[in-house]
Order: structure tokens, then sequence, then C-alpha cells
């Protein structure tokens, strides 16, 4: 199978496609079509760089099923508007008693396809709970969990006041999950080029997708603190026994809705 495919009429000659490749997979000449280098096409990491770049849709990669589409550039936000984005970035404890949908969740979760990942790996796998319900089966785990480091006077459960959240959950009080509407969980091989990096950024992606979406999210430390020690709690979510957790996420829609950004200290940077 070719790397790619040239569409004569539509290739300007310009070079961008072989110049933005970042394993140098195209060989470009002024005035050629460029073609697959022979040695390194082999090498494509399937970032689809150069179909993104090409102004006149005239590449095609093999391995992409489908033609890119094109960036809606109505859509594109200003400076102000993204600082603001970003800067008014809320986690949210406290959710609306609604499932939010699996079509929903599906499409939030695709959203991450598009997080860096060290060489495109892309080797984030996601389990997720759908329903209060079955997020509610996780956090009653997690709990149980705790019980089990109060019990055994475990330093973490001194220093996390595990005990106080075991009572607070006996009184019907969820300050594991919040009561949340889904809970999404990522993890990947622990061996690779960056899998625990590239699963953190995957879902910071997702609670950046939430929170576009309109949703609500936080992070849930206490479910990812009991996966990495509690094997009941792994088998429950089907997480294989040599992959790493990286991190997980509570979802729903969110109580309250927040009109302000609190202020932040400037950051810490010894500038070189």
């Amino acid at each position: 199978m070719p790397l790619f495919t040239i569409d004569a009429d539509k290739c300007n000659r310009d070079g961008l496609c072989a110049a933005e490749c970042p394993v140098g997979c195209i060989v470009f000449e002024p005035e050629h079509l460029p073609v697959p280098h022979k040695d390194k096409f082999a090498y494509c990491i399937e970032c689809g760089h150069c179909m993104a770049i090409c102004p006149k849709d005239a590449i095609q990669l093999e391995r992409f099923e489908v033609p890119v589409p094109r960036k809606d550039k109505s859509l594109n936000i200003s400076p102000d508007q993204a600082v603001q984005f970003m800067k008014a970035r809320r986690s949210v404890r406290f959710f609306r008693n609604e499932p939010l949908g699996r079509q929903a969740l599906e499409d939030l979760l695709d959203i991450t396809q598009y997080a860096p990942s060290g060489h495109n790996a892309r080797p984030v796998r996601w389990v997720v709970a759908a329903t209060p319900e079955k997020v509610q089966r996780i956090a009653e785990a997690t709990v149980n969990w705790m019980r089990t480091e109060v019990e055994a006077q475990t330093e973490r459960a001194e220093s996390l006041h595990l005990a106080g959240i075991v009572r607070g959950w006996d009184k019907g009080i969820d300050m594991v999950c919040r009561h949340a509407s889904a809970l999404a969980v990522a993890h990947a091989p622990s061996m690779g080029i960056t899998p625990v990096e590239d699963g953190i950024i995957a879902v910071a992606h997702l609670e950046l997708a939430a929170t576009g979406n309109g949703f609500g999210a936080c992070w849930c430390g206490y479910v990812l603190m009991a996966l990495k020690g509690d094997e009941p709690l792994r088998r429950i979510m089907g997480i294989p026994e040599d992959n790493t957790v990286c991190g997980a996420l509570l979802l729903g829609k969110p109580v309250r809705r927040f009109s302000a950004i609190p202020p932040r200290p400037k950051a810490e940077v010894t500038w070189l």
C-alpha cells in the first residue's frame, strides 16, 4: 500500500507537506510532486500534519479512510476568548441528578484523540461509568478500600483524613465521586514512550472538552488512588494488570454556574 496519493491537479507544488512532516517521510523537489521517502516512509506516525497543512487538499494519507475536514475559520476564537476560557475553568463538585447520555460522552472522548502524545502513539484507553448508579458502585468500592486503610491505620489514611470520608459515606454523603453522572478513567500500557504523560494530557483534554460543551468536570483523586492499590476495584473496572491508571474525571451537568474568575498568583519561573 502506498503511503499517500497526490492529486496532481490540486497540488500547487509548494512542498509544505514535506516541510511539515516530523519524521521526514516525504520528499519534495521544486516543480515536482511530493513522493514518499524510499527509506523513511515506514516511519509515518499518522499524525496527519501533511494533510492538515495542505491548503489545496491535494494529499491523502492511505492510512486515513476519509479526507480531513477543513477548519471552519468562522469558529476561530480570539486570544482574549482563549485566555478567558482557560482561566474560567472550574472544578465542579455539585452535579445535577441527570445522566449525560452515551452519545455526549462518546463525543467528548473522541475529542481526546486529538490530545498530544509521545510519537503520536495514542496509547490511552478509557473505562467509563456512564450512569449515576454505576458511578456510585465505583464510589462504594473506593470507600471499601478506604475502610481497609483506616483499619490498618496507614499514614495515608491519617494524612488524607480517610476516616472522615468513610463516616460521611455511611451518612449518605459522597465525597468520593460527588454524586457525579459519569466517571471516566484513563489507563495505558505501562511500557511505551510516554504513556503516563499521554494519559494525564488526555484527561486534561477531556476536562476542557467537557467545559466547552457546558458540562462540569472534576479530577477524582480518591478513585485514582484506590485504582493504583486496590485489585478488587481494578477488576470491577476491567483495567488490565499491566496497564497504568493515569487519571480519573467526574462528569455531569453542574448545579450552579460560575460568573467570575478568582485571582491567582503569578507563575514562579526561573529564566535561563
